[in-house]
């Protein structure tokens, strides 16, 4: 009977972390320090109790506790870095020459 009472309590603690991390927002963290707001869901916390962890910031890189769940959109990255990390790529000019050779294979005559 205990070891069923057991099971449950760790299949219900299961459900809410992993409805927690999936749910939007529910990983944010607010920096103490800076003041950024970032999602902490895949930052690795040694420390924490509940929704306090101990988190590093990636805006000032300062090891803190910081509370979690918060509902403050996010402010991190910033605008430009986000728009650095995917830029569109034109292709160069051998690229759209070996594209037409290839595409005019297909083509009737």
């Amino acid at each position: 009977m205990g070891l069923i009472v057991v099971a449950v309590i760790v299949v219900v603690a299961v459900a809410v972390r992993l409805y927690f991390m999936r749910h939007p927002g529910a990983m944010r963290a607010k920096c103490p320090k800076c003041g950024n707001v970032f999602d902490a869901s895949r930052s690795f916390s040694a420390f924490h109790i509940g929704p306090i962890k101990q988190i590093k910031c990636p805006a000032c890189g300062k090891i803190s506790v910081m509370r979690t769940y918060i509902k403050d959109p996010l402010t991190w990255p910033p605008e430009e870095k986000k728009l650095s990390e995917h830029p569109e790529r034109q292709p160069s000019e051998e690229e759209m020459e070996k594209k037409r050779i290839e595409e005019s294979k297909y083509e009737k005559q």
